[in-house]
């Protein structure tokens, strides 16, 4: 698929280049050169600790976009940020690589790699300096394993007493993974130590609501995400065993085989507003509920954030509280497989495998249950150029995956300061 769009690319600027007498051209760019440290020796969002790091959310990325005729146009857009896939390497990607047709002023048909139409800051993610807060709330902005897909996309447009009525219907698909994090390492353990990344092989479609009314935003989303699980997958096979107690079993087993499946569905409900009050205030919130059949994890969750902020002159302050929590049952057999106190032992190895395990399958669940309040404010250098600060606590309840647990620890019940400073930049 990378070749595909490798090729797709240079097909877009060899006909750019053929037809420059009739195209338009324009070239923009846009980066983030952030700072953020905590007060804590483990990494959260997968990068932030007491030693600080730029890596959270700095980036650099340049688009092209080509028009061919009134209706026809193209878009390619590349970034260099932090790995994806890795957490200690740097990464060129292709964010955007579409082409677009117009057939008439309410209609918009895209085809190619183009972004998933989740949040209210989709469209302009990576790009720090169109909106004002310091770090997007990770309790909403994680609520997909992707923020790209590959596939095509139809806008109807419709003008009315209400204001500008949109509705988005896509279907794509997209190779990604999500991010776990094993505390410990188990001798004969198929995975290790340390982040490593599950492999989802997604496809996708959803549709998409949005009302703009003078300078509000409203938003409203249903997606369906299909994984299915490469081949040898360790955490897709029928290996686990867990506490038959977490389900509620009388049976008298101790532990019941935990049922992993080779695909899954995930279901993901969004609601988005963006409202203009009296006095230069403005109030912001996203709520997702992401649910994920045939498939024992925390991902099965709720989330969200509400925002408050206020322009004055150059300035523009803002507090923020933010909430992530997974479904009660899925905290409920994180803590029974995490706490285990153990089995007596029948068959001495084969129990000790068993109980070490159960906090490595505890990580793999992907349990969140965290609250994050945050107080910043951006500065408007120039119509082009911000500089923002951030202090933000998160607490962490019984258990998150933005944090790497230390080996053999836990993180429950705990504060996390997080202090940022970034300067954004389009041109």
């Amino acid at each position: 698929m990378k070749k595909i769009i490798v090729w797709a690319v240079a097909a877009l600027f060899g006909l750019g280049a053929m037809t420059a007498e009739a195209a338009e051209v324009s070239l923009s760019g846009f980066g983030t050169l952030g700072y953020a440290q905590s007060n804590q020796s483990y990494n959260y969002e997968r990068f932030i600790n007491n030693n600080g790091t730029v890596k959270r959310n700095s980036i650099l990325g340049a688009q092209a976009d080509i028009k061919f005729t009134d209706s026809i146009g193209a878009t390619v857009q590349g970034k260099f940020a932090p790995s994806p896939t890795s957490d200690s390497s740097w990464d060129t990607t292709l964010s955007w690589a579409f082409l677009s047709w117009r057939p008439s002023s309410d209609w918009l048909i895209r085809l190619g790699k183009q972004r998933l139409p989740l949040y209210l800051h989709s469209e302009n993610l990576d790009v720090g300096a169109t909106y004002d807060f310091a770090l997007l709330p990770a309790e909403m902005y994680s609520i997909a394993p992707i923020n790209d897909y590959i596939g095509g996309s139809i806008e109807k447009a419709w003008n009315s007493d209400l204001g500008e009525l949109t509705l988005d219907v896509y279907a794509g698909s997209q190779t990604s993974g999500w991010r776990l994090f094993q505390r410990d390492n188990i001798p004969g353990f198929p995975t290790r130590q340390g982040a490593w990344k599950k492999p989802w092989n997604l496809k996708g479609e959803g549709i998409v609501l949005t009302l703009l009314r003078d300078e509000d935003t409203y938003r409203m989303s249903f997606h369906k995400l299909t994984n299915t699980a490469d081949p040898g997958d360790p955490f897709y096979t029928d290996m686990s065993l867990v506490p038959a107690a977490a389900f509620g079993t009388t049976t008298g087993a101790a532990y019941v085989r935990g049922g992993l499946r080779d695909s899954a569905d995930a279901l993901i409900f969004t609601l988005a507003a963006e409202i203009s009050l009296p006095k230069d205030f403005r109030l912001t919130g996203e709520y997702g509920h992401r649910q994920v059949d045939n498939f024992m994890t925390g991902l099965n969750s709720n989330g969200g954030y509400l925002a408050l902020l206020k322009d004055i002159g150059a300035w523009t302050p803002y507090v923020s509280y933010a909430a992530i929590k997974s479904r009660s049952d899925m905290v409920d057999l994180y803590q029974a497989m995490n706490n285990n106190p153990g089995l007596s032992p029948v068959n001495s190895a084969r129990v000790g495998g068993i109980n070490a395990s159960q906090r490595v399958l505890a990580d793999s669940l992907l349990v969140y249950d965290q609250n994050t309040i945050a107080l910043g404010t951006s500065y408007r250098l120039s119509p082009t150029q911000k500089i923002k600060f951030e202090w933000a606590r998160t607490h962490v309840g019984v258990v998150s995956s933005f944090v790497d647990v230390p080996s053999f620890g836990n993180v429950s019940n705990r504060n996390i300061d997080v202090l940022s400073f970034s300067y954004n930049v389009v041109f």
